[in-house]
């Protein structure tokens, strides 16, 4: 009897966890809820830059963060600038014609455009081809009118010699905050 019990919990752990399995996707970018601390940078696996002129402060937020304990916040003073955000490697385990899909959350106060009339956008590409026109989601769009968590998503296909998908996060002006960011594969029908 212990045995038979034993077992049905040993099958069903077994079918569980490969179910589990089978329902996530494959997150290419590392560290993408920002939730591992960085040595030498803000948050492992992500570098930040801002442009000559550009007063920003990049910190890890414990208070605003759309899941997990930690979001990346971007905090300009109030004459913007330009800054960008973006992984520490480029993302190579990707294949050619596959079609790939940029995910993120985000939450802004006060955005705008930099003094040089620089958009805040989220670039996404592929090396050594580009896509033209690049793949971009308009920020000033996007989070019109909203002080809340919104996903931002963006798909597009390798071509046939891609080797790698470079992903860029542009800010300008106001407070940003970034969670949960991600480029998963796409079933292709």
């Amino acid at each position: 009897m212990k045995k038979s019990i034993i077992l049905l919990f040993a099958v069903i752990f077994i079918l569980f966890s490969q179910s589990t399995a089978l329902c996530q996707t494959n997150n290419l970018v590392i560290n993408g809820g920002f939730e591992q601390k960085g040595v030498e940078t803000l948050a492992e696996g992500w570098h930040t830059k801002a442009y000559r002129g550009t007063e920003v402060e990049f910190t890890l937020d414990e208070k605003t963060n759309h899941s997990g304990a930690l979001s990346l916040k971007a905090r300009f003073d109030e004459n913007g600038g330009s800054a960008m955000v973006y992984p520490a490697k480029h993302i190579t385990d990707i294949k050619s014609g596959q079609t790939y899909k940029v995910s993120l959350w985000m939450k802004a106060q006060d955005l705008g455009y930099s003094p040089n009339f620089i958009a805040p956008a989220v670039r996404f590409n592929f090396r050594p081809t580009r896509i033209q026109p690049v793949p971009t989601i308009d920020l000033m769009y996007e989070m019109k009118d909203t002080l809340e968590w919104k996903e931002l998503t963006l798909t597009s296909t390798a071509p046939a010699d891609a080797e790698e998908i470079t992903l860029q996060i542009m800010l300008t002006k106001g407070t940003i905050w970034i969670d949960d960011v991600s480029v998963t594969p796409v079933k292709n029908d």
